[in-house]
């Protein structure tokens, strides 16, 4: 483990900054990815906090955590832009204060991970870069060099996302992602997923992330349009009450009492779609504030994203994990302490939902 001391630097505009040394640091290009890497680090009472932007990184440090999580949500801009909100993300840190560094990446290689992993490269000076995407407990695994398994089509070689030397290691299981971390020596710029951040967290010493459950009521908010979701709440039933939002326009009246799904849906104006994803933050929102809900889970990336800005989360404490991939949070608002779950419109089987509602039931 690493000592946490505080520790005295200047930023790059100048301004003198206070902040604990972190044991470890998560660069992630999605707000999904970053909670879902940092929640590894989360058991044992440990401070792990996930910036939702680069901006909010002071308010994060001063939260004092022992891991911090950084979303620069720049998986699907130009690779310059990206670069650049990396250096702004990095900007408030100093290397020396930073035990361990985990670049965060798509698990199917997607996004501008080499200019990224260039800019943090130039601010970390690592001796090597140690990239294993690999997912044992999903399925996914590297094989002589490339991703392969469950949702990739066809092996992609990892060495091709980068410039210059990186070490692909073979993983084909937890413990050959537990073989390569204790390889670890020097000072390493770790590049991979959940399995890889999984791992560092073991190597330190870290108990695995709690398991809850959700508490009664829940709100579910579905801003995604993905058939996967879709498919998970027509599976729901009469276990809820079921709200739909036209063209992101919630509808008004009394809240309803119970656990609410609210779903956005084409009401056929023919709005932007960044539109009709605004007004389902605002309404999100509005419609929370009375139903009051002891548990909110979003569905879609964005739309939390946008949710969590209507009520003015920049930064979030990890502190367990419903499933693997489901992350939760604990976070303060109008009505008081409220659990917090983001799930990505692709992730989970059609049963996911209703086992998730049904153990909330159970738990009264």
């Amino acid at each position: 483990m690493f000592r946490i001391s505080e520790v005295r630097y200047i930023t790059t505009t100048g301004k003198l900054v206070n902040c604990m040394a972190l044991d470890t640091l998560i660069l992630a290009d999605d707000l999904t990815g970053a909670l879902d890497s940092a929640v590894g680090f989360s058991g044992g009472g440990r401070s792990v906090i996930v910036a939702r932007s680069p901006v909010a990184v002071p308010e994060a440090l001063a939260r004092a955590p022992n891991v911090l999580a950084i979303n620069t949500s720049s998986r699907e801009i130009r690779a310059e832009d990206a670069a650049r909100r990396v250096g702004e993300a990095l900007a408030h840190l100093d290397p020396a204060a930073v035990g361990r560094v985990l670049k965060k990446v798509d698990s199917r290689l997607k996004g501008n991970i080499m200019a990224e992993v260039e800019a943090l490269e130039r601010w970390f000076a690592p001796d090597r870069r140690v990239a294993c995407p690999a997912i044992p407990g999903m399925g996914r695994r590297v094989t002589h060099g490339a991703l392969e398994g469950s949702g990739v089509d066809q092996p992609i070689p990892v060495a091709d996302c980068f410039v210059g030397r990186v070490e692909v290691p073979d993983v084909a299981s937890d413990a050959d992602l537990d073989e390569v971390v204790q390889g670890g020596t020097g000072r390493v710029l770790w590049i991979g997923a959940r399995g890889l951040a999984f791992a560092l967290a073991r190597a330190s010493g870290v108990a695995a992330p709690e398991v809850t459950r959700l508490q009664p009521s829940v709100m579910i908010a579905n801003g995604s349009r993905d058939p996967v979701t879709r498919a998970q709440i027509a599976t729901l039933g009469g276990r809820v009450t079921r709200l739909d939002a036209p063209d992101g326009i919630v509808p008004e009246g009394t809240a309803p009492h119970g656990r609410l799904v609210l779903s956005i849906s084409d009401g056929g104006a023919g709005i932007s779609g960044l539109e009709a994803a605004a007004r389902f933050a605002r309404g999100t929102a509005q419609l929370a504030r009375q139903v009051k809900p002891a548990a909110l889970l979003i569905c879609g990336g964005e739309s939390a994203q946008a949710v969590l800005d209507q009520f003015g989360l920049n930064s979030l404490q990890v502190s367990a994990e419903l499933r693997p991939g489901l992350p939760v949070c604990e976070v303060q608002t109008d009505w008081g302490r409220v659990q917090v779950v983001t799930k990505s419109g692709g992730f989970g089987a059609p049963g996911l939902l209703a086992e998730i509602l049904d153990e909330t039931v159970m738990q009264r």
